[in-house]
């Protein structure tokens, strides 16, 4: 019944704007249109009348028919170089999961930490969070969060037997154990271009919207975006150690025995794993080193300075290639990655960082973007550091009710605009917004790893929430304080409005 309404609410909002009378000179009708078809998509993503991923294939349609971009210029966004960066990370993080090489590294960082119950969780925590990193923080969490289940089980079983089995000390570890692991997820995703969706809708948006604006790439956004992950994850750790679950077992006996045991029954690293940390290695060190890197007055050559057509996206495509090429068993016909492994990626994702892209475009050709632009000048009063971290707010509170990827796909694009009409660069509100898409800590449908670890049946709402309030607090004011005073080095921006953030019309 939801979805029904929701798909009839989203059909009647289309209808109402497209038949609306308004003045041709001061709204064009493919600005209207625009707005129609916009109205339709938000709808549709808020309610999720049908799946999100389906509902980005909507600018293709409707566009086209509608005059305001031709079904080339449609179908060209979902070909972006963001989509293929994406789809090579998906590719190696696919050969990771094939080989269970996330699992050596999550228990080889978890033994680093100790067995004591706090330097555990943060052991699991840094696991989580460095996976994340690399692969999908639904995939991260679907995969540590089993590992802590099972950790819980063999030392305090009756701490999960049921909502109130064991002391409470075990009942607090391992609540605050599921919640590290889930919140770790999110956080840990954060940290690079491919870690999670919105921050790929970022870049996207960027190029396409301001083609002529400076490219954020791979290593830009790691020089800020690690440091702000480790400072998160630290304060998320004591938090929920020190803070929210305060009353833990002063020690875990047998959690090092246990973690020892898991690592040797996955055995000595077999030849899939080796050519899949080596790629993974190789791929990440030439993201880092594609461009040219000045310290000082020692200027270090990146990739592009003998290959200048490369970019983020082909050195993804090209250890993904690689993966397909790497012979496990050339008797058997095994390679490092196949198809079978491969299709299972998610490419709802990329559909969406199409769509997202096709919208934007049309907002801009049909003039809608003007239209919008007008309506913010009310924000003009405000200082930025004030409007960021309204915004930030925003964002992260939907955030607890709608899908982050259908949040960043509307507010990113959005927060250009808003930018553009109140003279200010476009990039501190578009990274602000694609920074609170990934925050959303409180309830289960927040974020995916959210919705496993409440899964498992062993978290309440209730404690979900009174742990994930604070922490969605706290991201707010560190994103704000980030994009007031890290980003900007970072990035090399200043607020005042630059000449490549122009819009066609404005």
């Amino acid at each position: 019944m939801q979805k029904s309404i929701g798909v009839m609410a989203g059909v009647l909002v289309f209808v109402a704007i497209s038949l609306l009378p308004v003045d041709p000179v001061s709204i064009p009708p493919e600005a209207k249109y625009a707005a129609a078809v916009t109205g339709l998509m938000v709808v549709w993503w808020l309610t999720e009348a049908i799946p999100i991923y389906a509902t980005a294939l909507v600018p293709l349609v409707l566009f086209p028919m509608m005059g305001i971009l031709t079904p080339k210029e449609a179908a060209v966004s979902y070909a972006d170089q963001t989509v293929f960066l994406f789809m090579g990370g998906f590719f190696i993080a696919a050969a990771m999961m094939r080989w269970h090489l996330h699992k050596r590294i999550a228990l080889h960082v978890i033994e680093l930490f100790g067995s004591g119950p706090r330097k555990l969780i943060l052991g699991f925590m840094a696991a989580t969070a460095f996976l994340s990193m690399w692969i999908s923080n639904t995939a991260t969490a679907m995969m540590m969060i089993p590992i802590a289940m099972a950790l819980v089980a063999t030392l305090m079983p009756e701490a999960i037997s049921d909502e109130n089995g064991g002391s409470k000390e075990q009942r607090q570890f391992a609540v605050c154990l599921l919640l590290a692991v889930a919140y770790a997820a999110t956080i840990g995703g954060m940290a690079t271009l491919i870690g999670t969706p919105p921050n790929g809708i970022l870049v996207a948006q960027l190029s396409n919207i301001f083609p002529e604006a400076p490219s954020i790439d791979f290593f830009s956004w790691m020089i800020f975006a690690v440091p702000f992950a480790v400072i998160f994850l630290a304060i998320a750790w004591f938090w929920l150690t020190y803070v929210a679950h305060r009353h833990l077992p002063r020690e875990i006996s047998g959690s090092r025995e246990v973690i020892h045991h898991e690592l040797t029954g996955m055995g000595p690293l077999g030849t899939g794993e080796r050519w899949t940390l080596l790629i993974f290695s190789l791929v990440a060190l030439a993201w880092i080193f594609r461009a040219e890197k000045t310290i000082g007055d020692l200027v270090i050559p990146g990739i592009n300075t003998y290959i200048p057509g490369v970019s983020d996206a082909t050195i993804a495509i090209t250890g993904a290639l690689l993966l397909f090429l790497l012979p496990v068993d050339l008797e058997k016909g095994i390679f490092t990655l196949d198809w079978e492994s491969a299709r299972k990626i998610p490419w709802g994702v990329l559909i969406l960082f199409g769509g997202g892209i096709c919208l934007s475009e049309g907002i801009i050709a049909s003039g809608l973007a003007k239209l919008i632009a007008s309506s913010f000048t009310v924000l003009h009063v405000l200082p930025l550091i004030l409007i960021v971290l309204l915004i930030t707010l925003l964002i992260t509170f939907l955030n607890e009710v709608v899908s982050n990827t259908a949040i960043a796909s509307i507010m990113v694009p959005l927060m250009a605009i808003t930018a553009v009409s109140m003279g200010i660069n476009p990039m501190f509100l578009m990274v602000a917004a694609a920074l609170a898409s990934s925050l959303g800590f409180m309830l289960p449908v927040g974020t995916p790893p959210n919705a496993i670890a409440y899964g498992t049946g062993y978290i309440s709402t209730k404690e979900m929430a009174r742990a994930g309030f604070a922490l969605n607090i706290i991201g707010c004011i560190l994103v704000t304080l980030f994009m007031t005073l890290v980003v900007p080095m970072a990035l090399g921006l200043s607020p005042e409005f630059p000449a490549w953030a122009v819009l066609p019309g404005m």
